[in-house]
């Protein structure tokens, strides 16, 4: 399938160098703002260079992977959905929930898929840890904690961080969006696919360096967020994003008879430790020794690039793809990634002054999206 790239930012040449394992996948041409970065897509893909954004949107090109910054990821789609396109976009659909619920009405009334990202509850991990709770591994898991804590980045070098196609890290963008509308995709993805959706979410943000690029004046955003997250099947959940604290990616289920912990959500080689609870005389207690679970497939190569990652960027592309070619749901429907859209925004803004014009302010939250519940796959690419 002719697929294009709308942006050729920073984590563009991530999804590039996935794509190439994918032969189904064609990638016919890009377009960036900046027409320097496009051009070296465009050169290390062999494809084509839209003069201009219409240019793409007049195309005959069916999937389009919006990688532009998330404050345009709103006016983008809409155009690419009106211009008659299928839409995969990065997270979030958009920074406004009455614009991301009328992209998903959109997209419908189009018959057209959209769909976003984070890719990976496809991935090994995901699949393997959701087969793990199924099975009751460590019983009925009722808390979970979440850290998604970056370190203090703003300290680190990141005018160092320059991917291989030659792009910096987006310091100033990633700030001005903010580290829970960047990172909390990668948790909430999971949790709502196995737990279901969410009923109520009590969350405060707050700015704790606003001083984080110095010398440059950015637009306020909280870079420290923590919300507790009930779902409708009763669990229960703490999240934290922040880039102060030390790092810290961990993700912990526990349950009545053990404790399932994940090293790294966005990891698609992340360990899986299981540790079972022990009685002796008067005392329960976890077992200091952890059981590692095998993964299920995550066999397949995964592409290497610069960066803390290790991920397939392609898993929910190549999904999409079948879905259109099938005339089916992708695996992660719109009104799915709408739901991680509504938490993302409620955690990110909470009872910060930055969310008093998107309703954010009222706690405990109760969500207004659904979507209908998922089951994991039969088979792990």
């Amino acid at each position: 399938m002719r697929i294009a790239f709308l942006g050729c930012g920073y984590v563009s040449n991530m999804y590039r160098l996935t794509m190439e394992k994918y032969p189904q996948l064609e990638l016919s041409g890009v377009f960036d703002l900046e027409r320097s970065r496009a051009e070296t897509m465009a050169r290390l893909t062999n494809s084509k260079v839209y003069a201009s954004f219409n240019d793409l949107l007049n195309d005959d090109v069916e999937l389009v992977l919006n990688l532009t910054n998330p404050a345009e990821h709103y006016e983008t789609t809409k155009a690419l959905l009106n211009a008659g396109k299928h839409v995969f976009t990065e997270k979030p659909i958009a920074l406004d929930l009455s614009e991301a619920q009328e992209l998903v009405a959109l997209a419908e009334r189009k018959s057209l898929l959209l769909s976003s990202a984070p890719c990976t509850l496809h991935n090994p991990v995901a699949q393997t840890l959701w087969h793990a709770l199924n099975n009751k591994a460590v019983g009925n898991v009722r808390l979970v904690y979440a850290a998604m804590d970056d370190g203090m980045v703003n300290r680190a070098p990141t005018a160092k961080w320059i991917n291989e196609a030659g792009v910096p890290w987006p310091t100033v963008d990633e700030f001005e969006t903010g580290c829970t509308i960047e990172h909390a995709g990668y948790v909430l993805t999971w949790l709502c696919a196995m737990f279901g959706p969410v009923e109520q979410l009590t969350a405060f943000s707050d700015i704790i360096q606003p001083d984080k690029t110095l010398g440059i004046s950015i637009k306020p955003a909280p870079d420290f967020s923590v919300a507790t997250i009930k779902f409708r099947t009763g669990v229960i959940a703490r999240m934290t994003n922040g880039i102060y604290a030390e790092h810290d990616h961990q993700l912990q289920l526990f349950g009545d008879d053990g404790v399932l912990s994940i090293e790294d959500p966005r990891n698609d080689r992340a360990t899986i430790k299981l540790r079972r609870y022990r009685t002796i005389r008067r005392k329960r207690f976890l077992s200091p020794l952890a059981k590692r679970l095998p993964l299920l497939g995550g066999s397949e190569k995964i592409a290497s690039y610069r960066g803390s990652q290790t991920r397939d960027f392609c898993r929910s592309i190549v999904d999409m793809v079948e879905a259109i070619e099938t005339e089916k749901s992708p695996y992660m429907t719109a009104a799915f990634a709408l739901h991680v859209t509504e938490l993302t925004l409620a955690c990110h803004f909470a009872t910060h002054p930055t969310g008093k014009e998107s309703g954010y302010i009222k706690m405990p939250y109760f969500p207004v999206t659904d979507f209908k519940p998922m089951q994991p796959l039969s088979q792990v690419i």
